[in-house]
């Protein structure tokens, strides 16, 4: 085991003996040894002690909390496993030079239409195809991150609407909308991304990175804009694992709750999260390394300005 995923409401988290103990009314006590975790996800409000976040810090186990319903109070602790003091000042560097940001921006940009191609069926739609094509053209030739941010959003339009056509319409899905999703397919997406977007920041830290100071995500308030850069390449990766879950039968209307009124939020149901988090976490396994090499990838760009051998952590 290395991610535990806790779905359940009304739990305490203790340290005993070199586990972690998970407490809820009227069961047994169960305990998982730490030395098997290197992070720690929960999807509810719960209950833990000091001392077993003091062992999380000290055993570099990263601990995160999801709010589906307010994502501005989701949060995690990432222990810093790198004092990366000089590459940090690189980072920030670059992030005020948009001569310097934007070959990184417009790299992460590309790849992420052209995994759009390669993920597109062969016998699929020619003109999305075209209208791909011609994107990575534009960006290439792009000279500001605006100009970019206006191709890229185009293009995400674009398959968005492409897979309008392929989803059931019953499903209710007419265009991305995050912050309250009101349908199943963007529901899943935010959940999707919520969790891919967590460890996007851990491989972040990991690699001696702000998570925070961005090349094409610009800094926002509250946002980890370099986690997001790195998730650029990857989200066509995971639409498309999201957006076949759906076309595959895999999950329909009948997992989630709130989609009978026009204003509720709409949230993935009890027997829907038991049929997603193992699905996520068999799929995730490659989104990480992903992660993990566009990190390292960002690294080396830094380094080599420095001058600095790319760490061996990173």
């Amino acid at each position: 085991m290395s991610t535990l995923i806790l779905d359940r409401r009304n739990i305490s988290l203790e340290y005993d003996n070199q586990c972690l103990v998970v407490r809820q009314p009227e069961q047994t006590p169960r305990t998982v040894p730490l030395k098997h975790l290197n992070k720690i996800v929960c999807l509810h409000s719960v209950q833990i002690t000091t001392s077993l976040l003091g062992q999380l810090w000290k055993r570099k186990i990263d601990f995160v909390n999801l709010n589906n319903r307010h994502a501005d109070c989701s949060f995690g602790l990432y222990p810093n496993r790198q004092q990366q003091v000089r590459r940090r000042c690189q980072q920030y560097a670059w992030q005020q030079d948009q001569s310097t940001a934007l070959p990184l921006a417009r790299t992460l940009c590309s790849h992420r239409l052209r995994n759009n191609l390669r993920l597109l069926p062969d016998n699929g739609e020619l003109t999305l195809r075209e209208y791909l094509h011609t994107a990575v053209s534009r960006l290439a030739e792009a000279t500001s991150l605006q100009e970019m941010l206006g191709i890229e959003g185009a293009a995400q339009r674009q398959m968005f609407a492409h897979w309008r056509e392929q989803l059931p319409t019953k499903l209710g899905f007419n265009q991305r909308q995050r912050r309250p999703p009101k349908d199943p397919v963007n529901s899943l997406l935010s959940l999707t991304s919520s969790l891919v977007l967590q460890e996007a920041i851990r491989q972040c830290t990991a690699a001696g990175l702000d998570p925070d100071l961005g090349f094409y995500h610009r800094i926002a308030s509250g946002r980890p804009s370099l986690a997001c850069d790195l998730m650029e390449p990857l989200r066509p990766f995971f639409e498309h694992w999201v957006m076949h879950l759906f076309i595959d039968g895999k999950f329909d209307c009948r997992h989630f709750t709130g989609q009978n009124s026009a204003q509720a939020p709409c949230y993935l149901g009890k027997a829907g999260r038991e049929a997603f988090y193992p699905l996520f976490h068999q799929a995730s396994t490659a989104w990480q390394r992903q992660l993990k090499a566009t990190a390292r990838w960002t690294c080396q760009h830094l380094d080599s300005e420095q001058g600095t051998a790319l760490d061996s952590a990173a």
